[in-house]
């Protein structure tokens, strides 16, 4: 049986500890404290098991991330109060940015699909952003637009979001995952785009690209429909 099957066995004894009769009640303490110490868990891991982790593919697979990239996962972060780490996979020999979220196991895989569709989104309108622009443009110019295009395209998502705000609990059992299973994190860096005053529209242009662009904190078909998603 597996760790994740155990501590859901736990998780339901532990409600019947609490909605049973005195009988029902001591039975199902006692089945508690018998998988616990068979299985060497604490009451801490039983906490946490309500934390859980999805990772998705990052937007951008640079080793050092565009701050359009950063932007893109902190309206999400926003959008369903978790946390999130940018990391680096290498498989088979190529490399591959990834992003994970942590929370409550219910936001977290929501999170990681809406990141996803948004980053579809957001690559789709930066490609046709780019076909907008003078084909003599600088390829550095370029790219430098299109960063400012996607900062602004987050920037336009970010207000329409209400931000999910997490509970004391919450936020203590986060910590607590976090400093248990990522305790040597680093603060990454973010790249700048490397734009001129002429390139500063292209932010303006993202902005108004994500006018019609729908994030909801939902998880039924309805809300998955508005995101694009058949």
């Amino acid at each position: 049986m597996s760790d994740k099957r155990i501590l859901a066995k736990i998780k339901k004894l532990m409600a019947m500890v609490e909605r049973g009769n005195a009988h029902e009640s001591a039975n199902a303490m006692k089945k508690v404290q018998a998988l616990m110490a068979e299985f060497q868990l604490s009451s801490e891991d039983v906490a946490l098991s309500d934390i859980d982790t999805a990772k998705v593919k990052a937007a951008n697979s640079s080793e050092r991330q565009p701050k359009w990239s950063n932007l893109l996962a902190s309206v999400v972060k926003g959008a369903f109060g978790v946390e999130v780490i940018f990391s680096r996979r290498c498989l088979m020999g190529h490399a591959t940015a990834q992003v994970m979220f942590v929370g409550p196991a219910d936001r977290v895989e929501i999170a990681g699909y809406v990141y996803t569709v948004l980053a579809r989104q957001l690559k789709a309108a930066r490609s046709e952003y780019i076909a907008t622009l003078n084909k003599r443009l600088k390829t550095s110019t370029k790219t430098a637009r299109a960063d400012l295009f996607c900062e602004g395209w987050c920037y336009g998502v970010w207000e329409k979001v209400t931000a999910l705000v997490p509970t004391e609990q919450e936020t203590q059992l986060v910590a607590q995952y976090m400093e248990k299973n990522h305790p040597n994190l680093a603060t990454g860096k973010t790249r700048e785009a490397k734009a001129t005053v002429r390139d500063q529209s292209a932010s303006f242009h993202g902005w108004v690209a994500a006018k019609d662009v729908e994030l909801n904190a939902g998880v039924s078909g309805q809300e998955k429909k508005k995101l694009g998603v058949a």
